[in-house]
């Protein structure tokens, strides 16, 4: 056996040396890598990018599930969020659900088509006295509840500063229209005048005040709504779903008159209305609003079927409340 020497020792520690000198050489370095700063907004540059609350009632339509909050951690738990029931789902009249029921579009399309009845219906005293009186009732009536809600409407909507005074006046005047003498056609001339004005961008001339609250009862009277609510339903309603032909020639208008629809069935559940506070009058004006979202639903996304199903609830509601309360 050979002996080690202090040569061979100094040979052995030199190659651990270099070889631990070639493996450091070529392991990977660590390269540090310059990044960009993340960009800064202010909250004015971001907003509106998304929406800051989607449960605020314009955004998201309709009812929402009745699990929802289970579906969101279960009742109770945090950050779960009920399912929208009662007033807040706008039923029994709660003020801020009316976008809920009618876009502000349909509202400004329905008073300018009303403007266009009363030009036609207030002509000369004679006309009036036979049957202009009758039909600038059910005009003023229904201008009167369009500028209530107006005055109430959770979002923009034209004619929302002068929409109370508007509201009383032509409630007023509606009021009046029960006759057709020759003071009550003044005041209907008077009210056509100050429509156009209005429409034209002049702003209510008539510059009375009033309370900010509507009292639903002082507003209109039922007889009217019935008489606009027919008129929805039967020669336009009704024909537009037909067919498949109507029903894709009238999807703009089927969608605005069931709006209109649902807006008067929420108006005959206010405080004060007739029979308002009967549970089986209660759940035909339910029915009727149901019937009539469920057709703008369907409308959209272009479901004639649907549409047409959705107006013979319509229908039904209408021809139950008419068996009991006619």
């Amino acid at each position: 056996m050979r002996r080690w020497t202090g040569n061979h020792a100094a040979w052995i520690a030199c190659l651990v040396l270099i070889s631990t000198t070639v493996v450091l050489a070529q392991a990977p370095t660590k390269r540090t890598v310059k990044r960009a700063a993340p960009p800064k907004y202010t909250p004015e540059e971001t907003k509106g990018v998304f929406f800051e609350n989607v449960f605020d009632g314009k955004v998201l339509t309709g009812d929402r599930p009745m699990n929802f909050a289970v579906a969101k951690g279960g009742a109770g738990a945090a950050g779960s969020v009920p399912a929208t029931t009662g007033a807040a789902a706008g039923g029994g009249g709660a003020v801020g659900a009316w976008s809920k029921l009618v876009s502000a579009a349909s509202i400004e399309d329905e008073i300018k088509q009303i403007k266009l009845l009363v030009d036609k219906d207030v002509t000369t005293p004679t006309d009036f006295a036979g049957k202009g009186y009758k039909e600038c009732r059910r005009h003023f009536s229904m201008l009167a509840t369009l500028f209530a809600i107006i005055n109430e409407f959770d979002g923009d909507v034209r004619w929302k500063a002068d929409a109370a005074v508007a509201r009383d006046v032509f409630a007023r005047t509606a009021a009046n229209a029960k006759v057709g003498t020759s003071q009550v056609y003044n005041e209907a001339k008077l009210r056509k005048g100050e429509l156009q004005e209005m429409l034209g961008g002049g702003g209510f001339p008539n510059k009375t005040t009033a309370e900010p609250k509507t009292v639903w009862v002082q507003v209109c009277d039922r007889s009217p709504l019935m008489q606009r609510l027919e008129m929805a339903i039967e020669p336009r309603l009704s024909q537009w779903t037909a067919n498949a032909g109507e029903f894709k020639a009238k999807k703009e208008e089927i969608m605005k008159e069931a709006e209109i629809v649902a807006l008067i069935g929420e108006v005959l559940l206010k405080e004060g209305m007739n029979d308002a506070d009967a549970a089986d009058y209660k759940g035909f004006c339910e029915m009727l609003k149901k019937g009539a979202r469920d057709a703008v639903d369907a409308t959209k996304l272009d479901n004639a079927d649907g549409a047409r199903q959705a107006i013979g609830t319509i229908t039904k509601s209408c021809d139950a409340c008419h068996e009991q309360y006619r």
